[in-house]
């Protein structure tokens, strides 16, 4: 049996464009925990986030990654703020591993500067305060829950590759076929 490989980190590191990339080399399925909120709900994150404050978001949240977590051959890119909560985590470990994917604040204010209107945690005038400041905050407890650290400020398939790499040195995190196609 396989584990889902769970990619979190700050908004804008790219969490879903390594998760895509890495479910279409492994031939898995790819959640994103963002646009199963989306699908549930039929709103946007910023509506989510108006309607029911940062708290009723992160609720909404759980029950998406709880349902999600069920699974054991998934592709999972989760919220930066979802790893900060005990259960979600827990549930994650049930049947995935979770790797962190880090950049430094600059690069994420760059990625970041065309859709910050989209990302409600970023509302405010100083865009690279708001993400040093948020990185910081969260810098420990991301090492904290990392089964392994990523660099992701380098090529897609560079980060893809070194993600490849680690889920085969752990030697249960694929499938036996997994391990064939991704070794070619």
């Amino acid at each position: 049996m396989s584990q889902s490989v769970v990619l979190y980190g700050m908004m804008g590191v790219g969490k879903s464009t390594v998760a895509r990339e890495l479910g279409a080399r492994l031939g898995r399925r790819v959640a994103d925990s963002d646009d199963e909120l989306r699908r549930w709900t039929g709103r946007s994150i910023p509506e989510l986030f108006t309607a029911h404050g940062v708290a009723g978001f992160r609720d909404l949240e759980r029950q998406v990654i709880e349902e999600l977590a069920r699974f054991h051959d998934l592709v999972i890119a989760v919220g930066g703020g979802a790893v900060l909560r005990d259960d979600n985590v827990a549930s994650l470990l049930l049947t995935g591993v979770l790797v962190h994917l880090r950049a430094p604040a600059d690069v994420l204010v760059t990625r970041l500067r065309a859709e910050a209107d989209d990302r409600p945690l970023l509302a405010g005038d100083d865009l690279d305060a708001t993400v040093r400041a948020t990185s910081a905050l969260r810098a420990a407890r991301y090492a904290e829950v990392a089964d392994v650290t990523i660099d992701a400020d380098r090529d897609l398939e560079v980060v893809v590759d070194e993600v490849l790499a680690w889920c085969l040195a752990q030697g249960d995190v694929l499938t036996p076929s997994e391990h064939e196609q991704v070794m070619r």
